[in-house]
């Protein structure tokens, strides 16, 4: 028969492994905790920056919403969850998104920022024509398509819409308005080009 001394040791010692067993647990858990606390200053200005958000537009009745528009730590744009169903998306998925500094955009249906400085007309974005749309960049005008490359580069004073595979370009032009309120411009001087929608020049017009 076994005696009872034996036994209350046996138990003694289940309990004291079982114990160090359970402080090992909580050390590591704390540790591994402060780790995940312990972030680089830059990391944290980078988080708080990216959570603030800018304001966008993208419904004339809403006006500029805010926190729309954010920025990844890869310097990519997108738009906040929140208002990816609320966005008027068209038949090939983009969607017209407007904030500063970057101006029009189109943002597709996972609300990343495709194509960033689409130029204005009408008061809204550009559309698409032959698959092209208008970007203005630093001043000056090329075409980009629906999955945001640049096809032709921003070299121009102006442009003017695909229609039927080619558009009008300009070189010395000037954007000028042409009534009272400027709320039209038309471009006016310098040397014209056509275009194909390749970027290659057709005819030079004057």
């Amino acid at each position: 028969m076994k005696s009872t001394h034996a036994v209350s040791t046996r138990r003694s010692r289940s309990l004291v492994k079982n114990e160090l067993v359970a402080l090992i647990v909580a050390l590591l858990l704390t540790a591994v905790a402060s780790g995940q606390q312990k972030q680089s200053p830059s990391a944290t200005a980078a988080m708080t920056k990216q959570s603030e958000g800018v304001p966008c537009l993208f419904d004339p009745q809403l006006g500029d919403v805010p926190h729309c528009l954010y920025k990844n730590s890869q310097s990519e744009l997108f738009i906040s969850p929140a208002f990816l169903r609320d966005l008027s998306f068209d038949r090939n998925g983009l969607a017209a998104v407007r904030a500063l500094p970057e101006g029009w955009m189109y943002a597709n249906r996972q609300g990343k920022v495709v194509i960033a400085g689409v130029a204005e007309s009408d008061n809204w974005a550009d559309s698409f024509h032959d698959g092209l749309v208008r970007v203005f960049r630093d001043g000056k005008y090329g075409f980009a398509n629906r999955k945001g490359k640049i096809v032709i580069a921003p070299v121009y004073d102006g442009a003017l819409n695909f229609q039927n595979g080619i558009t009008s370009v300009c070189q010395g032009c000037q954007n000028k308005c042409v009534d009272a309120h400027c709320e039209y411009h038309s471009f006016v001087g310098g040397r014209w080009f056509q275009l194909n929608t390749k970027g290659n020049k057709v005819i030079v017009l004057h």
